[in-house]
């Protein structure tokens, strides 16, 4: 099984582990429902470094973005996202993504599911149109920091004012030397911010995390609790609500298609 940077400190922290994908997760800390309740109620720490990074860049990058997602990224500007999915050929879904805007028209990341990531990367090169297309996900961590008292626990830790950044934004910034990327996007439907994190620098920022929110009963969460909280929510997940087959207008994905944007 593919380890992220975090699997010995889940280790250390008591998680019970499973393979996910072929990844080495924590299924959860003390309990699925604590765990559940303590995003609803405090904060919780997802290890989300299993997701894919991938890279767009150059002239092409916008015309090539344009193709291959059914949303508008010429409307985002420098360091706005949006949600979007790559469509197939025969009208079902490759796989459901975040675009964020790093440098507009030139450079762009887009995180993918992690059991997709390989799948994802071999049709963005297959239809490249002249972009510089580079799989980062080995480079990087990714921390999810999901609650009511997220944000108080983000301006604690990062010199970036998180509970000022608007939704769907991304800012870059270090963490003890280490880069950091903080997205104000998540998969619970509760406030917080996604971190790309250097993988160096992975464990010590979740560590941190902990120390800091002890008061606001920060905890790790699991992905059984992780998927609770997207179900409640109403989020799709691949392989489960949509996967190649799926159109994503029955999986009431319709608001994600704009058909009208230029595409050449």
């Amino acid at each position: 099984m593919k380890k992220t940077p975090l699997a010995d400190t889940h280790e250390k922290l008591g998680a019970r582990m499973v393979d996910f994908a072929g990844w080495y997760m924590p299924v959860q800390y003390i309990g699925l429902r604590e765990e559940h309740n303590n995003v609803r109620t405090n904060v919780g720490l997802f290890d989300v470094s299993h997701m894919g990074e991938v890279r767009v860049k150059g002239p092409k990058a916008l015309e090539t973005l344009e193709w291959l997602t059914t949303n508008d990224v010429s409307k985002l500007n420098d360091g706005e996202a949006q949600y979007s999915l790559l469509p197939n050929d025969q009208g079902g879904l490759v796989d459901d993504i975040i675009v964020y805007c790093l440098s507009k028209d030139s450079d762009y990341l887009v995180c993918v599911n992690a059991s997709n990531k390989d799948k994802d990367f071999a049709w963005m090169t297959k239809h490249n149109k002249g972009a510089h297309i580079t799989d980062e996900s080995d480079l990087w961590g990714q921390i999810a920091i999901q609650g009511p008292k997220a944000l108080e626990l983000c301006d604690r830790v990062f010199d970036i004012k998180v509970s000022e950044m608007k939704s769907f934004t991304i800012k870059s910034g270090t963490f003890k030397g280490h880069k950091i990327m903080i997205a104000t996007t998540g998969y619970t439907g509760e406030k917080g911010c996604e971190v790309f994190v250097e993988a160096a620098g992975t464990a010590d920022l979740w560590m941190t995390l902990l120390e800091k929110g002890k008061d606001l009963g920060c905890m790790g969460i699991g992905l059984g609790a992780r998927d609770t909280l997207r179900t409640e929510m109403k989020y799709s997940l691949y392989g489960h609500e949509i996967d190649d087959t799926t159109n994503p207008y029955e999986a009431g994905l319709g608001w994600v298609i704009k058909p009208a944007k230029r595409t050449s």
